[in-house]
């Protein structure tokens, strides 16, 4: 059970300047004493590390910022993120969340109260699941398309996840330190690369309800996000190389 608790949140941030709400990550650190935003600038050519900057000044102590000095895309901002919060030795959960908040800040409390009901639970991960009662927007072909990927992935790695592209997912502290040692391998899927490597850590072996997917109540498909041919390319080509590393190569991480 989670008595003292202190959550890392990160926020992968790149050409984020018409898209970061201000207002909403202040507000939530206020009327949270035991929230940190860390925000990754990851070398982005607009004006997001200024906004970033803003939000710090607002709070300085929880509010914290990275700026890389080149874009090396999310999975490794979020990787470098994590790390950075690991460091600290302050906080228990670790995660990330998508900077154009598509999924409210406010659900994060809807994902703590799953590990405060079940200490058998190391990870929460968002899924965009339409049920009645929620507001998911999303496109029609991308949903499509997401529902093939989420198939295909389940198939070949042999998880049971129904949406592995979710920006919102949070874990024990215990569990991050070990796979954030090493870069992803993937670019454009690094979500999927991650749950592998969970999959793959010894003191998981023996457990089956240490993962929980919650569907989050309100997914909003931000303008300005953008999911371009190449994108789906890219990762199918990623794809190819997890196959190659963790199933072709034996590649057993973190075992």
């Amino acid at each position: 059970m989670l008595l003292s608790i202190n959550i890392g949140v990160v926020i992968p941030c790149y050409n984020e300047e018409r898209r970061l709400r201000v207002d909403d990550f202040i507000n939530e650190l206020s009327k949270h004493s035991d929230l940190t935003f860390l925000f990754v600038n990851d070398g982005s050519t607009d004006d997001t590390l200024k906004i970033i900057q803003k939000i710090c000044e607002a709070n300085p102590s929880r509010a914290l910022c990275l700026s890389l000095s080149e874009n090396k895309g999310k999975g490794e901002a979020i990787r470098t993120g994590m790390r950075y919060l690991l460091e600290k030795k302050t906080y228990n959960i670790i995660g990330f969340w998508d900077a154009d908040l598509a999924v409210p800040l406010s659900e994060i409390w809807d994902f703590m109260d799953v590990f405060r009901i079940n200490p058998d639970v190391q990870a929460v991960i968002g899924s965009r699941v339409h049920l009645a009662g929620r507001k998911i927007e999303r496109v029609n072909f991308r949903h499509y398309v997401g529902r093939l990927f989420a198939t295909v992935m389940s198939l070949t790695f042999g998880f049971d996840v129904y949406d592995t592209q979710c920006g919102a997912k949070l874990f024990k502290s215990e569990l991050v330190s070990p796979i954030v040692q090493k870069p992803f391998s993937s670019r454009w899927i690094f979500d999927v690369e991650l749950i592998i490597r969970l999959l793959r850590l010894t003191f998981l072996q023996d457990k089956s309800d240490w993962l929980f997917e919650i569907p989050v109540k309100e997914w909003r498909n931000v303008s300005g996000t953008k999911r371009s041919i190449s994108a789906y390319i890219n990762s199918f080509f990623d794809y190819i190389t997890l196959v190659r590393k963790y199933l072709f190569q034996g590649n057993h991480y973190g075992l």
